[in-house]
């Protein structure tokens, strides 16, 4: 029989290629989400959902028993201590014995300590996972392909052809689509081996602003111009999509990002891909998969 694996966030654009891509590997994948109503897709493709959150204690620990590995990854949502809903979800897979984490950071860890809660925590999550005892291996992606269809873009890209994003039109990032961290999650439970290893992912190029502008025109077939947003700017749209209390430390996390180092967005990826041989998307490619929704977009 294949091994039962417990995903984490499946229902979320993060974690449902992790459980997809298990299942179409041949895996057998329970998923722990909040409601079960909302993920009749993961019933269809044939995963065990069970309802329960991270901060119920009991009801993860019943989703982690008969479980032979986890991937893991924690919402955010602004509420709540993430570190809390890590130590359930480690400490219920020590008392299964379960054999591998997998453990989503969903953003990268500062090499030291930031005095940024919402950067150092990554810092503690990893922590728990390697005093823990349970064999882990840890992906710490960089920044989503994905995040180009939050509400900081798509409205002004519709309606000025303009991308504005918070990050310096000068500074490249290694941007990844959520289905390659599928893949590459995919390929880390399959290596127990690499327990003890860390990796940082991005994804196949490392891009500015203007690179972005040209890939959305050419892809789109319409001329796209890159603006960046400032820290202020963009904490008081997410404040209005996960809550004003996130905003502040929204804000300090971006002005954070803009005094690092020009290259710290990106990742060379020859040693990531040498342990797990992965094929990646390119931001054209993935734009081009979501082009119906931008021509939406457009037109409204």
């Amino acid at each position: 029989m294949s091994e039962l694996i417990l995903t984490y966030g499946a229902g979320g654009a993060q974690g449902a290629p992790v459980a997809h891509g298990l299942l179409d590997a041949g895996y057998r994948v329970r998923a722990l989400v909040t409601d079960t109503a909302r993920n009749r897709s993961l019933v269809d493709a044939g995963a065990d959902v069970v309802a329960g959150n991270l901060a119920d204690m009991d009801s993860v620990r019943r989703a982690t028993q008969g479980v032979d590995k986890v991937f893991l990854m924690l919402p955010f949502s602004g509420r709540g201590n993430p570190l809390d809903y890590a130590r359930n979800a480690i400490q219920a897979a020590k008392e299964a014995g379960v054999k591998l984490v997998v453990l989503n950071t969903s953003g990268q860890t500062p090499e030291e300590p930031t005095g940024l809660p919402m950067l150092d925590y990554r810092i503690h999550l990893e922590q728990l996972l390697r005093e823990s005892g349970v064999p882990g291996i840890i992906l710490r992606p960089t920044a989503y392909m994905e995040n180009f269809l939050g509400p900081w873009v798509l409205p002004r890209l519709g309606a000025e052809n303009v991308l504005a994003y918070p990050v310096e039109a000068g500074r490249p990032t290694s941007w990844i689509a959520a289905q390659d961290l599928g893949r590459f999650a995919v390929a880390a439970l399959g290596r127990p081996d690499l327990a003890g290893l860390s990796f940082n992912l991005g994804g196949p190029q490392a891009l500015r602003g203007k690179d972005i502008a040209a890939v959305f025109t050419s892809a789109l077939g319409r001329e796209i111009v890159y603006e960046s947003l400032s820290p202020e700017q963009f904490g008081a749209i997410m404040g209005r999509v996960v809550g004003p209390e996130a905003e502040t430390a929204i804000v300090a996390a971006y002005k954070a990002g803009e005094a690092a180092p020009l290259d710290a967005m990106v990742v060379a990826m020859d040693r990531v891909l040498s342990h797990l041989p992965v094929k990646q998307t390119t931001l054209e490619q993935w734009v081009r998969q979501h082009a119906a929704l931008f021509a939406q977009t457009a037109q409204a």
